[in-house]
């Protein structure tokens, strides 16, 4: 069995992450039927998603604006995000992340 990757995060990823929760928070917030696990719902599909990153990162599409860079959806709800990151030895480096309805990483 291969050596596990250790997933690496960044401070930008860091900080998309935190905007992206807040955009869910606002949304929910907004809406007639707010649904108050929404946040810790989207923290888990996170979560396991990250965890396909620390055995098998390859398998990730490569990034069609940044070649040398691999994109991980994370599906949650009618859309998901998309997070950047980049193979280095044995490190997944969690560069960025975007809502899949973003144009492009910030």
């Amino acid at each position: 069995m291969s050596k596990p990757y250790r997933v690496v995060p960044t401070t930008a990823f860091q900080e998309d992450i935190e905007r992206l929760e807040e955009h869910i928070v606002e949304r929910e917030l907004a809406s007639e039927t707010p649904d108050d696990t929404c946040l810790l719902r989207f923290r888990y599909a996170v979560e396991r998603a990250m965890s396909i990153l620390s055995f098998a990162p390859h398998t990730c599409r490569r990034s069609e604006a940044h070649r040398d860079f691999r994109e991980l959806i994370v599906p949650f709800g009618h859309g998901g995000c998309v997070v950047l990151f980049a193979v280095r030895d044995f490190d997944a480096v969690l560069l960025a992340a975007r809502d899949q309805h973003e144009r492009d990483y910030q």
